[in-house]
């Protein structure tokens, strides 16, 4: 009798020990589910700090180039119409192109001309060649305004670009899967001055 009494036992701890199918199915749910949300936060943190480092190079790189558009325009003797100098013959200014005339040493001056072609913002002076040299990569959009400010009154001449004693600046540029864009305000200054 002290036999079945032990193998009943025994069977009974048997079974108390192990996971049953049900258990380990669940447990692997579960853990399935976990790690789909730890993957799922990891790649969206990823995609955001992507997304924010092109932002951040794109603007970088926007206001680089519009600082030494900037700077020339401002620096300028005046918008031309019409280019009369070298290279930059018979091209006008526009809402797609800019042509200012700059001193260029003494009394003599030169020409230099804003454009974008194949996503491509190029400055190109009246004595250099077509198509002139990059200033930045990736551009969806470059315009331009013009203004002209007498006795206080300000009065868009778009129509006349070679009034203008302003010029309004608008660059958009496109990095990977962003895009940004900038826009600035530049008064010629011997124009302002009366110079």
């Amino acid at each position: 009798m002290d036999q079945p009494a032990r193998q009943l036992t025994r069977g009974r701890h048997r079974s108390s020990a192990g996971v049953s199918l049900v258990e380990m199915m669940s447990a692997l749910m579960i853990l399935a589910i976990v790690t789909a949300a730890a993957f799922s936060l990891y790649w969206s943190g990823n995609q955001a700090h992507r997304r924010s480092r092109f932002y951040s190079q794109a603007q970088t790189e926007a206001r680089t180039a519009l600082r030494e558009v900037t700077r020339v325009v401002r620096t300028s003797v005046a918008v031309v119409g019409t280019g009369t100098q070298g290279t930059l013959s018979g091209l006008t200014s526009g809402a797609n192109q800019l042509i200012v005339r700059v001193p260029s040493g003494g009394a003599s001056t030169l020409e230099v001309r804003y454009y974008v072609a194949n996503g491509i913002l190029y400055v190109q002076r009246s004595d250099e060649s077509a198509p002139g040299r990059e200033l930045i990569l990736g551009v969806t959009g470059l315009s331009f305004a013009y203004y002209r400010t007498l006795a206080g009154t300000r009065t868009a001449v778009n129509g006349a670009p070679g009034t203008a004693t302003e010029v309004q600046v608008t660059l958009q540029v496109r990095r990977v899967s962003v895009t940004t864009g900038l826009t600035a305000y530049v008064a010629i200054r011997t124009a302002v001055s009366g110079s």
